[in-house]
């Protein structure tokens, strides 16, 4: 989720990025989000510049199995499988929008209890092990690095830096915060408390019954009760299409920032994808 930073560096990171005046560029309003419900998607227009789901999991999947490669020539296999990055649902920039989820989940997705959690070493308390380990990072931590998304992309890069600007600018706008006061009406017709934090977007209830949930164990009540409220959060979004009209919003401030820095986001494009076709190439020869 997008989140608010500090107004010094974003003014800063702005002249850096546009080398223009601080004045907001016009928002293009044919510029919108698309909401890809199948797969819990909010799509707005810089993601064309960053790295997918699926990319991700690609060059996951192939920097793991040059570490194994490393690790078996060593005489350890204790490396698991990299897991997917999947899950739908889990884009909620404006909080809970696919009623249909929510009345089935809650806010928190089931997890699969029979799925090796991600990153585990089946050896990792051996100490030849964490030995071998830190030999084959240094051994071959080039060639992982040349099938990885860079850290300056994961991190965000110019597609965040220009993200956070639009954000910044949409939320600040009349026609955002009209959306969301037709949303928390919604909420407090239907008995619960929206939060005063203009970046949250769950209900105090919400937020409570969340933090029990961190506390305590499974309990089949509580889960009830936050599968009630997270179809309220939802059916209030998808009544007043908060989703929808937020990343429009969004959409139509971040699309000038595109035009300006085309160059540059095809250069970065461009750097993803050469790391992307690497991993590919490097899975298909080490079948």
């Amino acid at each position: 989720m997008k989140k608010l930073m500090a107004l010094a560096p974003m003014i800063a990171a702005t002249l850096l990025v546009t080398g223009c005046s601080s004045a907001d560029p016009v928002p293009d309003t044919a510029a919108k989000a698309q909401l890809d419900r199948a797969r819990g998607q909010v799509v707005l227009p810089l993601e064309e510049y960053q790295a997918t789901v699926d990319e991700l999991n690609v060059t996951q999947r192939a920097s793991q199995s040059v570490l194994r490669e490393c690790l078996n020539g060593r005489g350890h296999a204790g490396l698991a499988p990299a897991a997917d990055s999947t899950g739908p649902g889990l884009d909620r920039p404006y909080g809970l929008w696919l009623p249909e989820q929510a009345a089935q989940e809650g806010f928190i997705p089931a997890v699969d209890q029979s799925a090796p959690p991600p990153g585990e070493w089946s050896d990792e308390s051996d100490p030849s092990f964490n030995a071998a380990y830190d030999a084959c990072r240094g051994e071959v931590g080039a060639q992982m690095d040349a099938v990885s998304i860079p850290e300056a992309a994961l991190s965000g890069g110019l597609p965040g830096e220009l993200a956070t600007k639009a954000y910044n600018s949409a939320s600040a706008t009349d026609a955002w915060k009209t959306a969301r006061e037709e949303w928390t009406t919604c909420l407090r017709d239907h008995g619960l408390t929206p939060r005063d934090d203009e970046s949250a977007w769950t209900s105090a209830e919400a937020q409570q019954i969340l933090e029990a949930s961190e506390e305590g164990s499974a309990d089949p009540a509580r889960k009830k009760e936050e599968i009630r409220i997270a179809s309220i959060e939802a059916d209030c979004n998808e009544k007043t299409q908060l989703t929808q009209r937020l990343g429009d919003i969004e959409a139509s401030y971040q699309a000038p920032l595109i035009k300006q820095n085309e160059a540059a986001l095809q250069d970065v494009k461009a750097e993803t994808a050469k790391h992307v076709d690497a991993a590919r190439a490097y899975l298909a020869s080490h079948q």
